[in-house]
């Protein structure tokens, strides 16, 4: 695991230099600001199912990097990229993403302004890893349950809208 790096936006920039707020994005590669590509930072270059941690503020969140365009991460991320073929980088991610465990993260969280979560902290947390097979069911299940809660958002969304709709009709006539 290491720290993103700190680096001068650019407007004409080649890179994406991901923030916490992108994560939170739709479109992480429409809101990311811009930063030029230099072999110094090359090697700051993410990779496809690298983790991003969010260690700084008060969202401590995880996101796999799975988008076709190079970015960096900047320095409010942890980058943690697996070395094992035996842990899926979405099953890390999920756990990561629990609520007990983002509890337990505030536990241990200083500063006041802007809190963080030491690199130390994320590292020595012990997660449980199951068999492959048990990871991917694992996945598969977070995959179907935010299916569900996006589909029953639209349900809501629009039977305020037909209800809303019923309501002005009954007011204009």
């Amino acid at each position: 695991m290491v720290s993103g790096v700190y680096l001068q936006t650019a407007p004409y920039g080649d890179v994406s230099y991901l923030q916490i707020k992108d994560l939170l994005s739709e479109s992480p590669e429409k809101t990311a600001s811009k930063v030029t590509l230099s072999p110094k930072n090359e090697r700051y270059l993410l990779a496809k199912g690298d983790l991003l941690f969010a260690g700084k503020g008060t969202t401590y969140l995880c996101k796999v990097f799975n988008l076709d365009i190079p970015a960096i991460a900047s320095t409010t991320l942890y980058i943690i990229r697996l070395t094992s073929k035996d842990i899926l980088s979405d099953y890390l991610c999920w756990y990561l993403n629990q609520p007990t465990v983002m509890a337990m993260m505030k536990t241990q969280q200083v500063g006041t302004g802007t809190p963080l979560i030491h690199k130390q902290v994320v590292e020595d947390f012990e997660i449980p890893i199951p068999d492959l097979e048990t990871q991917q069911r694992i996945v598969e299940l977070a995959k179907l349950q935010t299916r569900e809660k996006e589909l029953y958002q639209a349900i809501a969304e629009k039977r305020q809208l037909i209800t809303n709709q019923l309501i002005m009709n009954k007011l204009n006539k």
